[in-house]
């Protein structure tokens, strides 16, 4: 019996009883307090009278009792759930101590013991207690299962022995009881308090049943809401009363009568009533199912399906009558050789070898089966054939179910023939969007096998559209009925794949017939084809502006030599006064011709497309640390110029030239930005894909080294970028460019095999990319350990490099901790002099920049030396030409340095400054 079985399927009738129960402990409640308005305390009742009432009461509650007890005990143990039955094991108990407290009532005859107002009490707090706390026990556990037949003996063998002790104990220990009642007193404390107590379990189970009853189809739970909610009424007649034979005694006996009889009920919905409820629903649930299985007979009589059952050797035992028709004939009987093993039902032996196969391992088996009807007429059947068992689970025969398939099977055989020949992809898309057919063209030109294909979905092949644009485009075609575009599908393997889409919307069957034709052929050739156009045309133009600047830079080369030459002679032969006019004139002619020369210079680099044979494999991270620090005295300080390398990468080409090409880019970033900006050199790897060329049209994709130069300055017309590498090309204003900057960027990169890509929005600043192939390292690590080999390295000695650029310092840094020496890194000059007043013991050498805000290099020797004169110092400066060594030799310098420092150059002052002096040799 499941838990749910004292729930009764009369909804309507359970919330009845409730409200009725309801009504009940109202009218009960209203009794009560008008009963505790009347002096009922005073009227007492002459024991002549008073105990044959109480007597005639207490049997009519132990009668009750043991009715609950009877009724619950004797019905089927499978039918009883355990909270019934411990309700009845409980007033059982009740029973018999409702029984010990009437016969030891004041009054009555000597039993076993004397009767006292004491032992009467005991026995009826005890009562109420068993009731009280089972009634509030059981609220918690309303449905559980029935108890085994072990655990139904122990616990009532456990509830009598408990009964007897508490038998025992009141009628043999009656000194040890608490005091309960003093005659001419009334009730002690201990059994007020003990009553309220029971009151308040009895008002938690009635607020408890109540709760249940709301949410559960069942008449048990709302009778025990009331006869809680009674006893608890009743019992507060106990609390007040001055004499054992008042008027208030019997009316709480009264109440006690009503909730016993409202459990008694409760218990015979369950235990007699629930059997007619059940028999009377089993009743019309077999009524019900006859009545399906009439449904389900005509039903199977009316179908076009033949549907036969048959037993473990495939012999038709029963078959409905579109089967007869098509194989016996209309006006013939079953014939009793039909077998589903054997012609004419299943000709082909191999098929019927794994029919059997199958079904005797307990499977369903289903599959085109080519027969012939009684006519002799070719026909095709849709079977499927399952096993059919009993309730133990064991085969008994088989069920087999065939739809004549003929003229679909034949139509679908034609439409399928005709899809897979097929060279264009095509789709079967029902109404959510996802893939029902496919044939093995699309299959082929996506990369997906066709199993993968069926079910997924529209948005994950699409390239272009989201699941809400493949949505809105549906809605559009189940519109217009058909439509036509082009988008781009995901290939498996991940590259995209351009398609032209042909889609009919069919309203019968909601369904969409998708044509999908491949074109990515076509558009790479047509890319390929615009690509070869865009560079030709390019290739061409530099080589006009070559052919057109080196005829003019020849012209000019002759013409400035011979200006050049003539006032070189000029000067030194017919102007013996270098100091006169004539001499500072031919000196401005001869400054004007080599800075023409350079100009010419320029003009020529960009033609020029041979490989740069001073190529070698260098570390861009330490030509941009040269650069910022060449640069940094040229750009204002309200523009920051700052350097980010994200790994250190390196690639083929000239130190030099890679140099000049961050120059000019740099200035240009300059010459963008009107009063505050930021400039930044940015290197890293850049995966490119299917990105156009600035300078040579090349279409890139792949991994590359990016050398970022960003600014934040008026950027570039979308008009002008087209322009930017043509020669003598300039946005700035007149005089402040020649237009040569980045022409010259673009002839090294040709040669260099390097590419640029460049990013610009007017007034949002702008972004020149170059690219670079990324090489290996090795050789050049090779050749440059051979050559540090024999540098001098440092024995730990502790080093300060102060430089305003943190970049430089730590470059500086990184590589004198690599030769062995230990480094401390400062960009303030001024935070550098207050720190070594307290620690300017421990470093042993400075290196120093000449160049920095707050205070320059030789004035931070000065006060170093003032605090620790013969300290070693490095001093470093871009500005060779503004210090003269005999002046840093007075400044206390031990070594100048010009930027950018070569390594060896660096290694070798170091080691020279930290040698110990050589000491005089005496003379005798």
């Amino acid at each position: 019996m499941q838990a749910s079985e004292i729930i009764v399927p009369d909804a309507t009738a359970g919330q009845r009883l409730l409200r009725q129960q309801r009504w009940l402990v109202g009218v009960l409640a209203a009794l009560a307090l008008l009963a505790a308005l009347l002096p009922l305390s005073h009227m007492v009742i002459a024991p002549r009278y008073f105990l044959p009432l109480h007597t005639l009461l207490e049997f009519a509650s132990i009668v009750a009792a043991f009715f609950v007890f009877s009724t619950v005990w004797h019905t089927p143990a499978r039918q009883t759930p355990a909270p019934l039955l411990v309700i009845a094991m409980l007033f059982f108990v009740t029973g018999w101590l409702d029984s010990f407290h009437a016969l030891s009532y004041p009054g009555m005859s000597e039993f076993v013991t004397p009767a006292s107002p004491e032992k009467a009490i005991a026995f009826w707090l005890v009562a109420r207690l068993v009731v009280a706390a089972g009634l509030l026990g059981i609220s918690f556990y309303p449905e559980r299962l029935p108890m085994s037949r072990r655990a139904r003996y122990t616990t009532f063998a456990a509830l009598c022995l408990a009964t007897l002790l508490v038998l025992w104990g009141v009628l043999f220990h009656e000194a040890v009881l608490p005091d309960t009642f003093v005659e001419g007193r009334g009730l002690t404390a201990f059994k007020l308090g003990f009553e309220w107590f029971i009151v308040a379990l009895l008002v938690l189970a009635a607020w408890r049943y109540h709760g249940l009853a709301q949410r559960a189809n069942n008449e048990f739970l709302p009778l025990l809401f009331g006869a809680a909610a009674v006893a608890a009424l009743g019992e507060q007649f106990f609390t007040p009363y001055g004499s054992v034979n008042d008027a208030q005694n019997l009316l709480g006996h009264g109440y006690k009568i009503v909730s016993y009889f409202l459990i008694y009920r409760a218990v015979l919905v369950v235990s007699v009533r629930r059997p007619y409820q059940e028999l009377a629903a089993q009743a019309q649930a077999l009524q019900g199912m006859n009545e399906r299985l009439r449904i389900q007979s005509l039903a199977l009589a009316s179908t076009t399906a033949s549907i036969t059952v048959t037993d473990l050797d495939g012999r038709v035992r029963w078959a409905n009558r579109a089967f007869q028709e098509t194989f016996c004939g209309p006006s013939s009987e079953l014939k009793p050789n039909f077998s589903l093993f054997a012609a004419p039902l299943a000709p082909r032996a191999d098929q019927v070898k794994h029919m059997k196969a199958r079904l005797e391992a307990g499977q369903v088996w289903r599959g085109l089966v080519y027969l012939q009807n009684f006519q002799g007429q070719p026909i095709i059947v849709d079977r499927t054939i399952t096993p059919l068992s009993n309730e133990a689970g064991v085969s008994e025969g088989y069920v087999s179910v065939s739809d004549d398939v003929t003229e679909k099977t034949g139509s679908e055989m034609r439409h399928k023939r005709v899809l897979e020949t097929s060279i264009h992809g095509f789709w079967v898309v029902d109404a959510t969007g996802h893939l029902v057919e496919v044939n093995s063209a699309y299959s082929s030109m996506s990369g997906y096998t066709q199993d993968e294909l069926l079910g997924m979905s529209i948005h994950q092949l699409d390239a272009v559209q989201g699941p809400e644009q493949v949505r809105e485009m549906m809605e559009k075609i189940m519109r217009l009925g058909q439509h036509q575009f082009e988008t781009r599908h995901r290939h498996k393997q991940g590259h995209e794949i351009s398609v032209d889409v042909s889609v009919t919307y069919d309203i019968e069957s909601d369904k969409m017939f998708v044509f999908l034709y491949d074109r990515t052929e076509r558009v790479q050739a047509a890319t390929e084809k615009s690509d070869l156009q865009r560079q030709l045309q390019q290739a061409q133009k530099v080589q006009a502006l070559g052919q057109l600047t080196g005829g003019i830079a020849h012209d000019f080369n002759n013409i400035l030599a011979a200006i050049s030459g003539y006032s070189n002679l000029a000067l030194d032969r017919l102007v013996p006064d270098k100091t006169s006019k004539l001499a500072s004139y031919l000196g401005e002619v001869i400054s004007a011709s080599n800075r023409a020369q350079g100009l010419i210079a320029r003009m020529l680099s960009f033609t020029r497309t041979q490989p740069n044979t001073k190529m070698g494999v260098i570390s861009p991270a330490e030509v941009i640390a040269e650069v910022l620090a060449m640069l940094r005295a040229s750009i204002p300080s309200s523009i920051e110029l700052s350097s980010r390398i994200d790994e250190q990468l390196h690639i083929r080409m000239d130190a030099g030239e890679l140099n000049q090409m961050l120059v000019n880019l740099i200035i240009n970033a300059r010459d963008a930005i009107d009063e505050q900006g930021v400039i930044e050199i940015h290197m890293h790897r850049a995966l490119i894909d299917n990105r156009i060329c600035a300078t040579c049209q090349q279409r890139l994709t792949g991994s590359y080294l990016a050398i970022d130069v960003l600014d934040n300055g008026n950027g570039i017309a979308p008009e002008d970028l087209p322009h930017l590498f043509e020669p003598f090309f300039t946005t700035k204003d007149v005089g402040k460019g020649t237009g040569l900057g980045l022409s010259v960027v673009q002839g090294i990169l040709m040669r260099s095999g390097g590419h640029v890509l460049v990013s610009a929005r007017p007034f949002q600043g702008t972004r020149f990319r170059l690219l670079f192939e990324i090489v290996q390292p090795e050789d050049a690590l090779a050749d440059r350990r051979q050559e540090q080999s024999h540098m001098p390295r440092g024995n730990g000695q502790l080093i300060w490099v102060l430089d305003d650029e943190l970049a430089v310092a730590r470059y500086l840094g990184e590589l004198l901790q690599d030769w062995g020496y230990r480094v401390r890194l400062f960009n303030d000059p001024v935070a550098l002099a207050s720190l070594f007043k307290t620690e300017g013991h421990e470093p042993d050498l400075l290196i120093t920049d000449q160049t920095m805000p707050g205070l320059s290099g030789t004035a931070l020797v000065l006060r170093l030396h003032s605090l620790r004169p013969g300290l070693p110092i490095l001093l470093c400066t871009g500005f060779s030409d503004r210090l003269e060594p005999a002046v840093v030799k007075r400044y206390g310098v031990s070594r100048l340095l010009h930027k950018p420092v070569a390594v060896p150059e660096l290694l070798t002052a170091l080691a020279q400054a930290l040698a110990p002096p050589i000491p005089e040799r005496r003379q005798s």
